[in-house]
């Protein structure tokens, strides 16, 4: 694309959406540590194993995403998207610390739950915001941005935690405790820029005054068969995509010191930040299932390079490539099912799919958590793969869909 071109759609692109990329980088930069260091944490300084690790990762993601449906109906019914993002970035800044103060499973648990829950509240108004301040024909690339942001943070954030790592003397645990209390900083960094950046679009439409249920059966239909089939495609994909903290834990099984384990997460997001913002823009130009596809073939690649890695390198390039997988869908994703969503209900469909996703996810987490404990990491990511595979092919027989709603009274 010309440089002027370029130029133009950046200029396009509301205020709004480059905020909510900012917050986004803030708070995956506190998250991501926690991530990092789970298996250590949680096994070594817990005396947990893998299999408790996958019960806790899949439980408290499946909560999130069921709070996720939740809060996109909501947020639809009130007809108000900021108050609902400022509660839930709010409430993880109050979780991170509870992580430095957990001396067993039960306080750890409960500080996953609360920050996967509160991550719930906040992730589907935020995009149903994008939704409503998104142009229609810069919706791809405005999710991309959101989520380049998101995993520049991510990438930035894991590179910190290296260094302090790196540069801290004393047990782990006390390092360990001290790195989760430093993730709380620039959490409350998000906070701030949402209270004093976010501005709402006074047009998004509230459903309080319709009589009886403000989420009608003639709405969901609108979203059509397609959408549906969609959903279900990417439920099969969810159940191949395992919580990163088993990349950790396959680094740490290959023998990597703890000091060097975060640099595997920023391999990671060095290669899907770009990914995501590219393949965004892409994919308002192009058929956006193409850009799935491929990105579940990448899933599907990366968990055979895993599962055979005997080398740091293999393992290096079995993690880029997830990199990339995850670039090229997570904001491809959301944008797809912005296609099909009605206007009046925008918070909805993407908490259905949110929900959706969440049940995928909780099944992957468990499953891969109970094959590793049993069978080890290869047949674990070898699983992963196949049903990777299964969706990339599902993913091309499902049928786009644009749909323009019409309020029902």
């Amino acid at each position: 694309m010309p440089p002027h071109n370029q130029q133009v759609r950046a200029a396009a692109i509301p205020r709004t959406i480059w905020i909510l990329g900012a917050v986004s980088f803030f708070s995956n930069s506190s998250s991501v540590i926690i991530t990092a260091l789970t298996p250590e944490f949680v096994i070594h300084l817990l005396g947990s194993t893998p299999e408790i690790m996958g019960y806790i990762r899949g439980f408290s993601e499946s909560l999130s995403y069921l709070v996720k449906l939740f809060s996109g109906v909501f947020s639809d019914w009130l007809g108000k998207r900021k108050i609902l993002i400022l509660i839930g970035y709010s409430c993880a800044a109050i979780a991170k610390p509870m992580f430095a103060m957990s001396k067993g499973l039960g306080l750890y648990i409960s500080a996953q739950i609360l920050e996967r829950v509160t991550n719930g509240l906040r992730d589907t108004p935020r995009d149903a915001l994008i939704a409503d301040c998104a142009p229609k024909e810069l919706k791809g690339e405005s999710y991309g941005i959101r989520q380049s942001f998101a995993f520049s943070g991510s990438m930035v954030g894991t590179v910190l935690c290296y260094y302090v790592l790196s540069k801290c003397s004393g047990s782990s645990a006390e390092i360990i405790r001290m790195v989760y209390l430093l993730a709380a900083i620039p959490i409350f960094v998000a906070v701030a820029l949402i209270y004093f950046g976010i501005n709402e679009p006074r047009d998004i439409i509230s459903l309080k005054d319709r009589k009886g249920s403000p989420i009608k059966r003639s709405d969901v239909r609108q979203l059509g068969q397609n959408f549906w089939r969609y959903v279900m495609v990417c439920f099969v994909f969810m159940c191949s995509r395992y919580s990163e903290a088993f990349l950790t834990l396959r680094a740490q099984e290959m023998g990597l010191e703890l000091r060097y384990v975060p640099l595997i997460l920023a391999v990671m997001f060095l290669f899907n930040a770009p990914t995501s913002r590219i393949v965004g823009s892409w994919s308002d130009r192009h058929e956006r299932k193409i850009f799935l596809a491929v990105g579940f073939c990448m899933m599907m690649t990366s968990c055979l390079v895993l599962a055979l890695a005997t080398e740091v390198w293999h393992l290096v390039a079995g993690v880029a490539i997830y990199g990339v997988h995850y670039g090229a869908t997570q904001g491809t994703f959301y944008a797809m099912v912005a296609d099909y969503s009605p206007p009046q209900i925008k918070g909805t469909s993407i908490g259905i799919f949110n929900l959706v996703y969440c049940l995928g996810t909780c099944v992957s987490n468990v499953v891969t958590g109970k094959l590793w404990t049993i069978y080890g990491a290869s047949d674990a990511l070898m699983v992963n793969a196949a049903i990777a595979f299964i969706a990339a092919v599902g993913i091309m027989f499902v049928k786009p869909n644009k749909v323009k709603g019409k309020l029902p009274a």
